[in-house]
């Protein structure tokens, strides 16, 4: 079976399951189930860019392009990490580096048809924009979009920035399926990173995101990767009955093969030994 092709969308500053999901992800290609196309970030943060690079080299693929939003947010989010990783070996694949909205519109229009998956662990400002550049790109090259965020008033992701609109013109104008990844608040993966390199920058991000501890976090992100990856397998239920609905009161129906969410089919216990055991996996060398 080839690998996925997956295109990661990613708010990584001040949270760390982005970082985790990220490591999972890399897990995953090493394993020959995933190739990783491209990294987009859709907050605004000098070293994110450097900080991305950093963990796709330390999985020896610096060379991932890597694009960032380059509009205005309001109130962007400080990072207790990013700066720190941004100091581990790294060369970035392009200089500057440049919008997500290029970076899409390059990678995409390389693709076959209907071979992407994009998984989105952050905001939708970065959709936004390709959507409205050029959405006839997205409805041939995209075959699945999963959005990590609560079904009914989610309270951040999209929200945070004042991007609610945007988040609502997602949801409802994109051309193909669409899944919401809700599960992972009480799967808390991240200690065990004491157990790998120093050199590794993801167990320095945990390291510093709970001030010179080792602890487990929330895993939204990492469960958003697993399904994105690996599908429904022995993990997930796809429910795609009932609504959904944004905190300004959109609601949009769940539809067969248009869009649904997860729920989980594994315990906590179970999620954190396959989350963690990606998460501290050595990098192919």
């Amino acid at each position: 079976m080839s690998p996925k092709k997956i295109i990661f969308e990613t708010d990584m500053s001040t949270d760390v399951d982005d970082v985790g999901a990220l490591a999972v992800l890399h897990a995953l290609a090493d394993s020959g189930e995933a190739e990783i196309l491209a990294v987009s970030f859709n907050e605004v943060h000098p070293n994110a860019d450097k900080a991305i690079c950093a963990i796709n080299t330390w999985y020896n693929r610096g060379n991932i392009p890597i694009g960032i939003y380059k509009g205005d947010l309001a109130d962007p989010d400080e990072s207790s990490y990013l700066d720190s990783l941004a100091n581990f070996p790294h060369d970035l694949p392009t200089v500057p580096t440049p919008n997500s909205l290029e970076l899409y519109q390059q990678v995409l229009s390389e693709q076959l048809d209907n071979s992407v998956t994009i998984i989105s662990v952050g905001f939708l400002n970065n959709l936004y924009d390709l959507l409205k550049a050029d959405s006839d790109l997205v409805a041939q090259k995209v075959t699945e979009l999963v959005v990590m965020a609560l079904v009914v008033d989610d309270p951040y992701n999209t929200v945070r920035h004042n991007q609610i609109d945007k988040s609502e013109y997602v949801i409802h104008n994109w051309p193909t399926p669409l899944v919401i990844s809700h599960y992972g608040e009480s799967v808390h993966t991240g200690a065990r990173l004491a157990e790998t390199a120093p050199e590794n920058p993801v167990r320095e991000a945990f390291y510093r995101r709970f001030n010179g501890q080792y602890r487990g976090r929330s895993s939204w992100d990492q469960l958003a990767v697993l399904y994105g990856v690996r599908g429904l397998g022995d993990y997930f239920t796809e429910v795609a009955e009932g609504k959904g609905r944004l905190s300004n009161g959109y609601e949009w129906e769940m539809r067969p093969g248009f869009r649904s969410y997860l729920d989980p089919k594994l315990s906590d216990s179970e999620y954190v030994r396959i989350v963690e055991d990606l998460m501290i996996k050595p990098p192919k060398r």
